[in-house]
């Protein structure tokens, strides 16, 4: 039996198939989630804001091309924290029924490792000229590096963030 989102998404209190909580019961799966093609992630492509000789970079282009991975991680933060709100971890199947979510999830924390990777390359690059490095990120989980298998770990980290939205 799997569960469904029903289509009063749990504002009738008196729906006769959700009772009221936003998901129904099904007996089988549906149709539609039998028939979904998930992103392979070979097919994923990195987006490089680096290039090759970054030594010849004057400083304006350097603090351009990091002011641009802030940005993404910052988008890729948020991007995570909706996909975050959006699911009910008060259930006990919240990882079987929400399986695509946390493959986005998942997906999106390689993407942020991997502009992390790139922002280090260009924080030892401004050392190196003896330049004074120091990042600003305006999301809560720009900077942070996430274990999406670790359910207490997204617990707490929504928890954080409603204590810094108070």
């Amino acid at each position: 039996m799997t569960v469904q989102i029903c289509s009063c998404e749990g504002l009738n209190s008196k729906c006769e198939k959700c009772f009221g909580s936003g998901y129904m019961n099904t007996k089988s799966a549906p149709a539609a989630a039998k028939n979904k093609k998930s992103i392979p992630k070979d097919n994923i492509k990195q987006d490089t804001f680096l290039t090759d000789d970054i030594s010849n970079l004057h400083l304006k282009e350097i603090q351009n091309i990091a002011d641009k991975i802030i940005a993404k991680l910052d988008l890729r933060s948020m991007q995570q924290m909706r996909i975050l709100h959006s699911i009910p971890f008060n259930t006990t199947t919240f990882r079987r029924d929400f399986k695509d979510k946390f493959v986005s999830f998942n997906i999106m924390e390689m993407e942020k490792r991997a502009l992390r990777i790139e922002l280090e390359t260009l924080t030892k690059e401004l050392t190196k000229n003896k330049f004074a490095v120091n990042f600003k990120f305006n999301h809560l989980l720009s900077n942070k590096d996430i274990d999406v298998t670790s359910n207490r770990e997204l617990k707490t980290l929504l928890r954080e963030y409603k204590k810094l939205n108070k």
